[in-house]
């Protein structure tokens, strides 16, 4: 086994752990099994750590996910265009539990992967606050209740202001507590290091 291949294990454990603490912490009804984030790669389990580090905003948001019925896999983008920070799209759903993915632009930089993270994160919680939400065509509708189109994207995107807020919010979190200043600061690579 190579050290990225130990720093991937060691940092999806941490990842593991910090989200079943959370987990655990949940109401006694909540459907909880496993992380219900579900970053795809080293770097974005490292930033999302990071992220719960310096924002009680995201972490509100991880804790929020973690104790409902939906999982949103996480994953950067290296095709999604220039003008976009993040998507999140429709998966499926299984039984009573819902599928997300959460989609960030590769290109951004640690703390603007970090914001957007948070903004996606909203969009799910506001699929986690509407049961009716179960296929691609609901979760359109829902947008189209609560949000206002993007001007990102003129066909097909939707934008709400809670997303927004929270994405400003953890900007103004990150900014307070620079990168480098926690414990668990991980470059792109999974190791120790200023992001």
């Amino acid at each position: 086994m190579g050290r990225s291949d130990i720093m991937h294990w060691l940092l999806a454990f941490v990842l593991f752990v910090t989200l079943s603490t959370h987990a655990a912490a949940a109401p006694a009804d909540a459907k909880v099994g496993g992380p219900h984030i579900r970053p795809q790669d080293t770097r974005i389990t490292a930033l999302l750590q990071e992220g719960i580090l310096r924002s009680s905003t995201l972490r509100a948001l991880v804790e929020r996910i973690e104790s409902s019925n939906v999982y949103v896999y996480v994953g950067l983008d290296r095709l999604m265009k220039p003008y976009l920070a993040g998507r999140l799209t429709w998966m499926g759903q299984a039984h009573e539990f819902r599928y997300l993915r959460a989609s960030i632009n590769f290109d951004l930089s640690a703390d603007q992967v970090i914001a957007t993270l948070a903004h996606e994160l909203q969009h799910a919680v506001e699929v986690i606050d509407d049961q009716s939400v179960v296929d691609e065509r609901s979760l359109v509708a829902l947008y189209r209740r609560i949000g206002k189109p993007s001007r990102m994207e003129l066909n097909s995107g939707w934008e709400t202001a809670a997303a927004q807020a929270k994405g400003y919010q953890v900007r103004r979190e990150l900014i307070a507590m620079p990168s480098g200043t926690t414990a668990g600061a991980f470059n792109e690579f999974g190791e120790r290091g200023k992001l």
